[in-house]
């Protein structure tokens, strides 16, 4: 089978399914009983599909993508709900710069201490023991698209679906931002405001999601360089889903996958390989 460049993951349909818009589908599979589906772009062979939700789902779903196509680098999108405090919106676009693991550790008087309290690490990368948190340095370098979006607001090209910079005219229900940071990943989503707040407190994190830190774990075992970007669909702790915005979350995220696939592409390895 035609080595995979990139895989690109999310937790459900929902999230992924709008990709086939901007890249047509050459083919589909079932991995683990869920959906994927093969992409070009320019050079790129793309794999894009379903984990299921939660972390062991995403950890168990992308070793399986690991082991059989050996991506040379992968991608986590969707949606995750923004800490009140962080100053996101919903629509916002968080690229993770840290990834906080929120239920490795030890629970004392309802609130967690680090992993590190156990003395045992997650894993070992580069002979550093990593325990509830991973950084960038410790992936091996993005190739398929190493520069970064600039943080800033954007507006969704529609001629192409990409992200541009917004300008000084755009409206201001058009515009989102995209901003550097760091997601916790939860095996339980805060329930209400105080529990987000009290999250917020203790792990500083932009946002909260249930499957980033796992897929992270899972590429650092196989040594694949990692992207997480995941849009703002709603505030943690509010749970009224007339709240939400799933869809335009999707829709941002996926244009900065957008923006991100138009840049950075020359060839390098097995990258720029297809006609």
């Amino acid at each position: 089978m035609q080595p995979v460049d990139l895989a690109i993951l999310a937790a459900t349909e929902q999230e992924i399914a709008p990709l086939s818009r901007m890249f047509a589908a050459s083919g589909e599979m079932q991995i683990a009983g869920n959906p994927f589906t093969f992409h070009r772009c320019g050079g790129l062979f793309i794999l894009a599909g379903v984990t299921g939700v939660g972390k062991v789902n995403a950890a168990a779903v992308s070793a399986a993508v690991l082991t059989r196509f050996g991506p040379v680098e992968v991608w986590n999108t969707g949606c995750a709900g923004a800490y009140r405090e962080s100053g996101l919106q919903v629509g916002d676009v968080v690229v993770t710069g840290e990834w906080l693991c929120g239920d490795e550790g030890v629970l004392c008087k309802g609130s967690p201490t680090p992993e590190g309290s156990l003395g045992i690490a997650l894993l070992t990368r580069k002979g550093r023991p990593l325990f509830d948190r991973f950084l960038p340095d410790d992936f091996e370098h993005r190739r398929v698209a190493p520069h970064p979006v600039p943080e800033g607001g954007y507006v969704i090209d529609l001629s192409r679906g990409a992200a541009v910079a917004a300008g000084p005219d755009t409206a201001a229900e058009d515009r989102f931002r995209v901003v550097c940071g760091p997601s916790l990943t939860v095996g339980m989503s805060s329930g209400d405001p105080e529990t987000a707040s009290r999250r917020f407190r203790r792990y500083g994190a932009l946002a909260e999601n249930m499957e980033g830190s796992a897929v992270a774990q899972a590429c650092l075992l196989f040594d694949a360089p990692f992207l997480e970007i995941r849009g703002i669909s709603n505030m943690a702790g509010i749970r009224d889903k007339s709240a939400w915005d799933i869809g335009g979350a999707v829709d941002h995220c996926l244009a900065v996958v957008a923006r991100l696939l138009g840049r950075g592409l020359a060839p390098a390895g097995r990258l720029g390989v297809l006609p």
